[in-house]
């Protein structure tokens, strides 16, 4: 696919170009030090003055940064894969112009629509970020490091303070960025097979007047086995780059699902238990942290259910083929990509699967834990 025709430019630009810059992966690797350093600091401060209330008062905080850690980490770490995976996408994309005007009208109005739904989710991560700023309020009453820092450093505390808040809106792109990779990945998926789908339709379409005639028509047949070897050919491409996408995701799918449910656990906990204690601006910045959790959830989630979806549109379109005005050999073809549509694809990690169901489980999961907390403390 031409890069300036790629109708997710914004997530590509944001989460895959921006990462090869050199400058960019100095800072990667001075972030994972620093904040590894912290993160261990502050697991140390928490064992020497265990308790179970400032457990549960910086427990999200702590976690967020954690998450942000090993974001980082495995971005550096995939991050030849990635670009293996994005060059392979490149060389095998079809352009929307390979189906009619109508099919890409459709398809474009598709794109948009999501597009807005991903920038949304996107606005709203910013916005977290921004009203969790240490220009807004003062942040003890979340983040330990403050007191840890002026405990163990003095009067150089502001300064370790500022660069921990400078750096933690990069942290959060981190803890965000391999999520949205693998949107970009299914989204690029689904436009393809769709793209699929299309193009069949539009090699189904027949002149009820010749009927029969078309099994004497052999340039028909011979185009007919033309379009059916070409999307074989693309749908097996497509398959290796969803594998490609697979092992991917099985390396990073256990450190998110621990982390996000951790995360939400801690964070329901908060609430819980010092819900009546906070202002209406404390409140507000809780409730608008909650909301951008539970749509990056929804959006990784969506995007696994996604891809389930659409490996299946395949079978049921070549299901509506007019197999009976083709030659025996265009049906052997027929018969071999359908049975290579017969499996669905999906992100599968010992019996848990990517998709609606998992968000339900996780809130179902993070509620209960919650409550069990908040025993504990009282």
């Amino acid at each position: 696919m031409v890069y300036l025709k790629d109708p997710f430019i914004t997530l590509r630009v944001m989460f895959l170009n921006f990462n090869k810059y050199k400058i960019v992966k100095c800072c990667d690797f001075s972030f994972i030090i620093f904040y590894s350093l912290v993160f261990c600091l502050q697991i140390y401060y928490l064992i020497s003055y265990f308790s179970a209330n400032p457990l549960i008062r910086y427990a999200t905080t702590i976690l967020l940064v954690l998450w942000g850690i090993v974001g980082a980490i495995l971005s550096v770490t995939l991050e030849k894969q990635i670009l293996e995976a994005t060059a392979f996408l490149d060389e095998m994309c079809w352009p929307l112009n390979m189906v009619r005007k109508e099919a890409q009208t459709k398809l474009e109005r598709s794109c948009r629509i999501i597009n807005i739904y991903i920038t949304c989710s996107l606005l709203l991560i910013l916005i977290t970020v921004v009203f969790n700023m240490l220009c807004f309020s003062s942040q003890r009453d979340f983040f330990i490091n403050i007191q840890i820092f002026e405990e163990y450093f003095g009067e150089l505390s502001h300064v370790f303070n500022g660069l921990y808040f400078t750096g933690f809106p990069y942290l959060c792109y981190h803890g965000a960025r391999l999520c949205y990779v693998f949107v970009y990945a299914i989204l690029q998926i689904q436009l393809q097979f769709s793209l699929i789908e299309e193009y069949l339709l539009q090699v189904y379409e027949i002149d009820c007047l010749k009927s029969w005639r078309y099994l004497r028509d052999t340039r028909y047949q011979q185009e007919m086995g033309k379009s059916l070897r070409l999307c074989i050919t693309h749908h097996n491409a497509l398959k290796k780059f969803v594998k490609m996408i697979n092992d991917m995701s099985l390396i990073c799918m256990p450190f998110c699902l621990v982390l996000g449910v951790l995360i939400l656990i801690s964070c329901l906990a908060f609430v819980i238990n010092f819900g009546d204690t906070l202002t209406i601006f404390v409140k507000l910045r809780i409730l608008i942290f909650v909301v951008s959790c539970l749509c990056v959830l929804s959006v990784f989630c969506w995007s696994g259910q996604q891809l389930t979806d659409v490996s299946s549109y395949i079978f049921l379109t070549l299901a509506r083929a007019p197999w009976y005005y083709w030659r025996l050999e265009n049906i052997k073809i027929l018969l071999t990509f359908s049975t290579n549509c017969t499996k669905n694809d999906s992100i599968v990690l010992a019996g848990i699967r990517l998709e609606y169901m998992l968000f339900v489980s996780m809130l179902r999961i993070s509620c209960s834990y919650a409550l069990v907390l908040f025993n504990l403390r009282k």
